[in-house]
This record gives structure tokens, sequence and C-alpha cells, in this order.
């Protein structure tokens, strides 16, 4: 059966006619369910450059306020009373033991392996006076790897085994001398911060940026307005424009189907956004998507049976084709009252 939401945000997303790409932040769920583990902890982290991981792993850890983090000095400090590793946690009774003592829900733990090379190179040249210049250049490139694994503390279930490894690189170069050192520091901060990113982003929701595209028309004022509140980022106001051009639109008989599906597409398109970012109005939402498509003429509905057979050319504009108020293609300019009249 054919979804009459999804078509509708099919169906505009490839308009090329009257739309504005507006960049909007979304929230994009976990890859794991962490809910039930509101207590986290920080086993070993074994393996070179292990201190480093453990102590970004923290912090990133920390910086979500989401999880209550435990000490990890007093994480290990138990650890090592119990005489416990982070691999024993694998048998359930080991797990049970450390459960009693510590309130973390989850424990991570892994292995990290870091490397840093650098590889000269110099080539050599001559000018216009037959002078010859040599240029030198160095290339150092940091690699980290790293595993994580995270274990449930009471059953010790493994919840999830990650395994991540990024490159980070800089050049420098000199003419007739050494070049400057590379900074081996920032390289290897840099590809580590990038491993905890992408660990972080399957443990925890993110915000990432993604373009939506808002429908603007000369007729109704109100959707350049709202366009012009979520281009500054104040969603609030741009939602209540975009609700105030749906209001009118279905007041003016004048408009055609497509205006009107204009209007209920970017009030459906800014609350669905809510919606992604876990706030309410996911009913409203989907309601305005739906009533986009129903004007274009993906399904019916009562409120706006008039103007079902104008949708023809909206849609045909939405698949990218021109839509010019008045083109060939453009929606046929009977007025929904015509349109019940010849009924």
């Amino acid at each position: 059966m054919k979804n009459p939401v999804l078509g509708a945000i099919g169906a505009v997303l490839v308009c090329a006619c009257g739309s504005v790409a507006v960049r909007v932040p979304v929230m994009k769920p976990a890859e794991i369910n962490m809910a039930p583990y509101q207590s986290v902890a920080i086993g070993e982290m074994t393996g070179a450059g292990n201190r480093p991981m453990s102590d970004s792993l923290e912090e990133a850890l920390v910086n979500t306020n989401r999880f209550t983090v435990v000490d990890r000095q007093h994480m290990a400090q138990v650890m090592r009373e119990l005489q416990l590793s982070s691999t024993d946690l694998a048998d359930p009774r080991a797990a049970a033991k450390l459960g009693k003592v510590v309130t973390a829900g989850a424990l991570i733990f892994g292995d990290v392996q870091s490397s840093y090379r650098e590889q000269p190179n110099e080539s050599r040249y001559q000018d216009d006076k037959k002078i010859w210049h040599t240029w030198y250049s160095i290339k150092g490139e940091s690699y980290v790897r790293a595993t994580f694994k995270v274990v449930d503390v009471a059953t010790g279930r493994l919840i999830v085994a990650k395994t991540y490894e990024e490159r980070r690189d800089d050049t420098n170069r000199a003419l007739d001398r050494r070049p400057e050192s590379i900074d081996r520091i920032a390289l290897e901060n840099g590809a580590r911060r990038a491993v905890i990113e992408r660990f972080m982003k399957a443990i925890v929701p993110h915000q990432e940026y993604q373009y939506a595209h808002f429908q603007k028309d000369s007729d109704i004022p109100q959707l350049e307005g709202g366009i012009g509140w979520a281009e500054r980022g104040d969603w609030k106001n741009a939602q209540s424009t975009f609700n105030d051009a749906v209001q009118a639109a279905e007041k003016n008989v004048k408009l055609k189907a497509g205006q009107v599906a204009k209007c209920y597409w970017n009030l459906g398109l800014r609350v669905r956004g809510r919606l992604r970012k876990g706030r309410g109005d996911g009913e409203q939402g989907l309601f305005a998507l739906q009533r986009a498509g129903d004007a274009r003429g993906d399904r019916q509905h009562p409120p706006a049976a008039g103007r079902r057979e104008e949708a023809g050319g909206a849609e045909r504009g939405a698949r990218g084709q021109p839509c010019e108020v008045g083109s060939s293609l453009s929606p046929r300019s009977r007025s929904p009252a015509a349109a019940r009249s010849r009924r």
C-alpha cells in the first residue's frame, strides 16, 4: 500500500521549483539502546595509548549529560580488591559479584592500538638562472584503532562490541631548508577524538545537520516569512508562521491545490523535525504531511475534496518539471467552488 506521507516527502524533496534549502538540526537515534543503563563505568583499556583513550572516553561520557559516570580510580580500586579484570565479567558470577559493590549498570572496556610514522621526502629543480633548489617535505601520520566492549554488570551479558579506526596526517614543506616538525600530538589527538565520536554516536542520540527543502509561493507571503525564521534558526516562530499559512490557505478559495500543499508541507516538515528530536507534536506533523500528500492527489480528504483534481500539475512540478504559475504544467486555475459546482 502506498504511504501518503512518504509519497509527499519524496515528491517535494525532488522538486526544484520554488523551494529553499535550509540547514536544520536533526536528532539521530543511537545504534544501541543504552537507556536502561543510567550509570556507566570505564574499565581497562589495554594497549598503546590506553591512558589518553580512557581519559577522552570518560570526558565524552560526562559531557553527554545522559550518564552518571563512576569515578575511574574508584572502579579500578574495586576491581583490584575483588581480583577481577574486565574480561572476567563475561562470567555472570563475576559480574554479579561486581554488581553488588558498584552502582554502574554497564562497564565499558577494550583495547587500543596507536602508532605514528613520518616520511621525509625531497625533490630538486633548477630555476631560470640555472641555480639548483631543493624542496624538503615531511609527512606525519597518526593511526588509532580501538575496540570498545560494553557489558551489563548485573548479568555479564555483552551488550555490544565495536571497533573503529581513524588516521590523521599532515605535511610540512620548505624550500632549501628543513621543514618544521609535524605536530604529532595534534594528529594523535585528532585521530583519537574521531574514534571516540564514532563510538559515542553508537551509544548516544546525537544531532546532525541535514537540508530541508521548504516550499515558497508568491501568493502566500507567510511561507517566505516562515522560511526566514527557519534560516535564522528560530523554529518556534517558523512553525507558528507556517501554521498561519495553513490557516490562511484553507480560507482562500483562489489558491490551487498545489499551493495549499506547500503550506501543509512546510508545517509538516518543521513539526516532523521536532518529532525526530524527541519532542511532541508528532500527530500534528504527520497530519500536515498527509494533507500535503492529499492536496497533491495521493489521497482524498473531505476538507480539500474540491482541490483534488487540481493536484496533477503540482505533482508534475514535484517531479522536477517546470511549475511556474500560468505554465502549461501548473495546476488548473479552476477554483474549489467551481470544481464542486461541476461535480
